[in-house]
């Protein structure tokens, strides 16, 4: 086993849990914009303090990739990087829309599971998952529509798929069935995910890590 930190600051929310063979600690969490860089290294420090590590015993840390805020995921890349250039030690990047999936997956069991995120001018980041053996898993690569295409998406899907997000009010009244209200992508539901991805040894060096935003030139650069 392993000792993770996880981070995640591409919403609203900022967010801070660590997980060790021992224990997990709990969900150090702010849910107001423009302050990530404020608190995030509050919140590792109390992470660590609870769990009784200090940060040269990371393993792995695990960050929110995105799509999502521009200024939010700036911040979290450049503390996943900063930490995985200075301790040595992998990164993680995993979907945002991802980790909304996984949560509702570990809540409720379910299924079949569409993440809508407002993506601003006029369009959509878009998530398709299914609930394999307890893990989302991507039906396909995460995707942008415009807000106008949202009913006739929907419409498309069958009738065991759910929907989650921050732009369901988008949705017609009619079309509004098996919603979930509001959910942002909290750093603690990241851990089986990650856990998964490190069996797999799909990790990365920090001089590798990108940004997964989706909207303008395609995707950014290498951050």
């Amino acid at each position: 086993m392993s000792n993770i930190l996880s981070i995640d600051t591409s919403s609203a929310s900022c967010s801070v849990c660590l997980k060790t063979d021992q224990q997990e600690s709990k969900l150090y969490q702010n849910n107001t914009s423009n302050i990530h860089g404020e608190v995030i290294f509050k919140y590792i420090k109390l992470a660590m303090k609870e769990v009784k590590i200090n940060k040269e015993e990371l393993d792995y840390i695990v960050f929110g990739s995105g799509p999502g805020s521009f200024t939010g995921l700036r911040v979290g890349c450049s503390v996943a990087q900063g930490l995985g250039y200075g301790l040595k030690i992998p990164i993680i990047p995993i979907s945002s829309l991802r980790i909304i999936a996984q949560e509702i997956i570990e809540e409720s069991n379910t299924q079949d599971i569409l993440v809508i995120n407002d993506a601003h001018m006029e369009e959509l980041y878009i998530g398709e998952y299914k609930n394999d053996n307890g893990l989302a898993i991507n039906r396909k690569p995460d995707y942008m529509i415009s807000k106008a295409e949202i009913n006739n998406l929907i419409s498309s899907k069958p009738k065991n798929f759910f929907f989650a997000g921050n732009a369901l009010n988008l949705i017609d009244k009619e079309l509004k069935k098996n919603i979930y209200t509001e959910i942002l992508p909290k750093a603690n539901f990241s851990f089986k995910l990650a856990e998964d991805l490190i069996t797999l040894q799909k990790f990365i060096p920090a001089e590798k890590v990108t940004i997964n935003y989706l909207s303008g030139e395609n995707q950014w650069k290498r951050a």
